[in-house]
């Protein structure tokens, strides 16, 4: 049995309201073959994946996958339902499939329902499945067969593939509301509404946002500059482009200071807690990588420019708004471990 093709179909499709893959399977030995062909065959199946009780299959009720192999039924469709199931123990909640015959002796077509935000580019759908058949063809020589790495890998790759917090609750939002949603390549954009009526949404940007004010955000003095200049308080910072002049805005500015790259993001090339030159000197360095293809030249500055500022205490919070209500809101803590003198300890102890 081997894998011929996959292909994705956007929902809604024949098949199914939501988007979908199609494979094709070639059973080559298995043409013609039926379960109750291999005794044994489908109790060690549901030892190994104990979830498959609970398939429904065409009975409608649980159990009924269990029954049909207990009838006789081709491993295409057996193929499907390790599929499934090894997609829910992923944490990937999908529960609808299909086997049809595909026109010629041994070819068939496996559907299977995708999440709705999940990229026609995933590589999830053609894991589940070659995972599905190596699975059944182990379990149908008798070979051990194990899917705890390959549930870890491919639950690796869905979360991987998932949209962003602040893109989910876009999504979630345009549907309660009844807009038809697409997500766009396997980015954090997303396509809302059809037709002449579409808009589309990328993160938290909109195709309503301006090009000054995208330019602005990029450019993190300019911003503080406009923000200070509408009475909104900000962290007072110099922008520097050398090691020298960063140790010169700690000594002007006080310790701790905060050095980041100008037109930086998601806290990438930050250094948090700066008190000595050296500590300056080191943190300049790892933001001008960044701020190399920064926004240099508008804020114009002759090298890498980087921003020394004030350290400000407090939480950080990130908070998005739908239709002036905050519909997803994120607290940003920087990586850290916890632990205490016992457990410190006794892991240590343990590695020894």
């Amino acid at each position: 049995m081997r894998l011929i093709s996959v292909r994705y179909l956007h929902g809604p499709n024949v098949f199914t309201a939501s988007p979908a893959t199609v494979a094709r399977l070639k059973l080559d030995e298995l043409t013609g073959q039926e379960t109750t062909g291999y005794p044994g065959f489908a109790g060690r199946l549901t030892q190994l994946l104990p979830g498959l009780a609970g398939h429904h299959c065409a009975a409608d009720r649980p159990g009924g996958f269990l029954a049909a192999m207990d009838r006789g039924t081709y491993f295409g469709h057996v193929t499907e339902h390790v599929a499934l199931e090894l997609s829910a123990l992923a944490g990937r909640e999908v529960g609808h499939g299909r086997t049809l015959w595909a026109g010629a002796d041994g070819h068939y077509d496996v559907m299977m329902e995708c999440p709705r935000d999940e990229p026609d580019s995933s590589r999830v759908p053609e894991l589940l499945l070659r995972t599905a058949i190596r699975v059944t063809q182990d379990v149908l020589a008798g070979r051990p067969a194990q899917v705890d790495a390959d549930v870890a890998e491919i639950a690796h790759w869905s979360q991987r593939e998932r949209p962003g917090l602040s893109t989910s609750a876009i999504a979630a939002a345009a549907r309660r509301r009844g807009i038809p949603v697409r997500r766009m390549a396997g980015l954090s954009m997303l396509r809302l509404g059809s037709g002449c009526h579409q808009h589309l949404v990328c993160a938290a940007l909109t195709d309503r946002s301006s090009a000054v004010g995208v330019d602005i955000a990029a450019d993190k003095m300019l911003a503080k500059h406009l923000l200070s200049a509408a009475g909104i308080p900000v962290a007072e910072g110099i922008l520097v482009t050398s090691a020298a002049e960063a140790q010169q805005a700690l000594a002007d500015l006080g310790a701790p200071v905060v050095i980041k790259p100008l037109g930086g993001n998601h806290g990438r090339c930050v250094t948090v807690g700066v008190t000595t030159a050296g500590q300056a000197a080191a943190a300049f360095a790892k933001a001008s990588t960044a701020g190399a293809a920064g926004p240099a030249n508008a804020a114009g500055a002759a090298g890498p420019a980087v921003i020394v500022e004030s350290y400000v205490t407090g939480c950080d919070y990130r908070v998005l708004v739908i239709d002036g209500q905050i519909a997803a809101a994120a607290e940003l803590c920087p990586a850290s471990v916890t632990c205490d003198a016992k457990c410190s300890a006794s892991g240590a102890q343990s590695d020894k």
